[in-house]
């Protein structure tokens, strides 16, 4: 049954499935016609003044319009269901009547709503995003659900949607959800915004994943001893069983991973033994991986019975005619003799292997079209494979490693900023490549709210000639030592800065004096301006008192504009994304932060600045170049 039409709207075909979403379509099209109240509640079909008294013309008329509305509501019913649906109101003769019967069958009373309501708020509730979900397909799921609880008179707030969906998501999400909820104000950001906020995240994700990536494998192995496919000889029957790596999970601390030791095997890196038994890819060879994770471990029992750790899981990079390959999730195994290719790994990556003949032939995929490989059985039973091993890429491979460890090492310095130091800036530094990746930690610790306008301000000419202070605190949690808070000084000449862990503000003034000796006893200068907000630690009677008998004239700012110290409040945030930063990346507590704000501080005085024609902070306070080899 068509569709039934009126002007541009078109009723859709309810067939018994998705009632609400049909009612809502229906609703939509009854108010664009002015037929709601009729569907609603109906008319009265006969109106007289008294019992026996004829109805007036206007009375007629307003009859015979509500006649005509009824019908053609009623059209547009008897016209949005299928056949299957249609005789359940055939005989109904008002457009309230039909729409009832719909409404009772498959909506059901107020108990049944109730009931069905509850069904979806614990849908909602326990709904997750799978790992090998799109993004977009589980938003669609989502607020398909949210709409079918509205439907059913569930009130929800953007609010309580986008905590939902944030809470929700995959880990390759994490980092971004914990950005917009630091950053973002939950109660009043759009339901839309987030969504987009991830859907940029998403495009970031896909940018950065490799380009070439190891393909799937089938195998159909044939045994060499009954000639028969679906198996292989030391499965064969009437063999006995010869000893087997097996692994029920991957990529998880704690698995046991198992690995044969073959005999009589030259010991060669580029060999790599194809095993139908090994569990995992394995090497003992670091030298051979690129992009090693460390935090992937696990238990390997060689065919002696022995236990060895894994320590990590990398990717092997190979020359094939084709181009480079990459053969990821290769177990890092110290002590392991040799290296293993395993058959199920490739299984489950796309390669189509066939044993036959006392061979093993490789190949692309499953059409078979393009050999990888072609391994002959050796006289122990074993398939060497000898591989390529793509020295470019795996030099690119080391640049890339140390790059990521000199980040980390400059408390998760930009990769311009880090790139500018090889410059001559620092000694000791190595080179550093390009970055081809998100790191996820800078994405969480260094997110923040947007920065205030910027206008162009007076600059100090020479060290000393106007240093910042701020106190920032205190801190939910204390450090080892009980401090609350941290002082900063910056030079704004230099932006060098020092810093200094408190218990209590009221410490500010003693602290001042010690820092004001010290740094004009290393630099030659004196200390002309301090300029500082109106906190009571910079406003007492000894402190405003000191500077009067010293000459040094105090700049406060005026009560809750921070924008007035800018320098101060921005470094102070500056170290604190550093310090939370290093603390996750490192996963320690944070009781940890006052050894973290220390080491930021020493880290960033020793990276460059363009107001300083990137010139370390260091350097341009002292003279001297920092030096930062081990």
């Amino acid at each position: 049954m068509a569709g039934y039409s009126m002007g541009e709207l078109r009723a859709p075909i309810f067939n018994g499935s998705n009632y609400d979403f049909w009612r809502i379509k229906m609703c939509t099209i009854f108010k664009s016609h002015k037929l709601w109240d009729m569907v609603e509640n109906g008319y009265e079909q006969s109106v007289k003044k008294e019992e026996g008294e004829a109805l007036t013309k206007a009375q007629k008329l307003a009859l015979e319009e509500n006649v005509a509305k009824d019908a053609k509501a009623l059209g547009l019913i008897q016209g949005a269901v299928s056949d299957d649906i249609f005789p359940r109101i055939a005989l109904k003769e008002s457009a309230k009547e039909a729409w009832e019967i719909l409404q009772q069958e498959f909506r059901g009373d107020k108990k049944v709503r109730s009931v069905k309501l509850q069904a979806l708020r614990r849908e909602f509730e326990y709904t997750r995003m799978h790992d090998d979900e799109s993004l977009s397909g589980y938003v669609t799921k989502l607020l398909e659900l949210v709409n079918q609880m509205k439907a059913y008179g569930e009130e929800l707030t953007d609010q309580r949607i986008v905590q939902k969906l944030l809470i929700s998501l995959s880990r390759e999400y994490d980092s971004i959800a914990e950005v917009i909820e630091e950053t973002k104000d939950t109660e009043s950001i759009g339901v839309q915004e987030v969504i987009g906020s991830l859907k940029s995240h998403e495009q970031r994700l896909q940018r950065h994943n490799e380009r070439v990536t190891e393909k799937a494998f089938y195998s159909k192995p044939k045994c060499y001893k009954c000639e028969k496919f679906g198996h292989i000889a030391k499965e064969c029957k009437g063999k006995s069983d010869q000893a087997a790596n097996y692994a029920s999970h991957k990529e998880e601390e704690g698995t046991m991973f198992y690995a044969c030791h073959a005999a009589e095997i030259v010991k060669n890196n580029c060999v790599w033994y194809v095993d139908s038994a090994c569990s995992n890819h394995m090497t003992s060879h670091a030298s051979l991986l690129v992009n090693i994770d460390t935090k992937v471990t696990a238990k390997v029992k060689m065919g002696t019975g022995d236990l060895v750790q894994a320590t990590s899981k990398g990717t092997l990079v190979i020359d094939t005619k084709a181009g480079s390959r990459y053969i990821k999730e290769v177990m890092l195994v110290p002590g392991l003799d040799e290296n293993l290719l395993s058959v199920g790994q490739m299984v489950e990556h796309g390669y189509y292997l066939v044993f036959g003949n006392s061979v093993v032939e490789i190949f692309d995929d499953r059409s078979m079209e393009n050999l990888v490989a072609k391994v002959s059985m050796t006289g122990n039973r074993c398939f060497p494979l000898s591989l390529k091993y793509a020295n470019s890429v795996a030099m690119k491979a080391t640049v890339e490693e140390s790059t990521w460890y000199w980040h980390r090492r400059f408390g998760h310095l930009n990769m311009q900023s880090l790139k500018l130091l090889q410059q001559e800036l620092v000694y000791g530094l190595p080179e550093i490549g390009n970055a081809d990746r998100i790191c996820q930690d800078c994405a969480i610790g260094k997110s923040h709210r947007e920065a205030f306008g910027k206008e162009k301000a007076w600059r100090a000419s020479v060290p000393l000639q106007l240093v910042h202070s701020d106190v920032c605190g205190p801190m939910q949690t204390t450090t080892i030592g009980g401090n609350k808070y941290f002082l900063t000084f910056i030079d704004d000449c230099t932006r060098m800065c020092w810093v200094y862990l408190m218990h209590f503000k009221s410490e500010v003034f003693n602290i001042f004096k010690k820092f004001k000796a010290m740094v004009e006893l290393q630099s030659g200068y004196k200390i002309k301006k301090l300029r500082s907000d109106k906190g009571g630690e910079y406003t007492s009677t000894e402190f405003l008192q000191f500077c009067e008998e010293i000459d040094l004239e105090r700049q406060l700012t005026v009560a809750y504009s921070p924008q007035q110290n800018g320098v101060a409040e921005r470094k102070n945030r500056t170290i604190i994304e550093m310090s939370k930063t290093m603390l996750k990346e490192k996963k320690l507590p944070y009781k940890f932060w006052g050894e973290a704000v220390n080491t930021a501080v020493y880290i960033q005085n020793r990276c460059p600045r363009k107001a300083l024609d990137n010139v370390t902070h260091f350097e341009a306070f002292s003279g001297r170049k920092p030096g930062v080899k081990t």
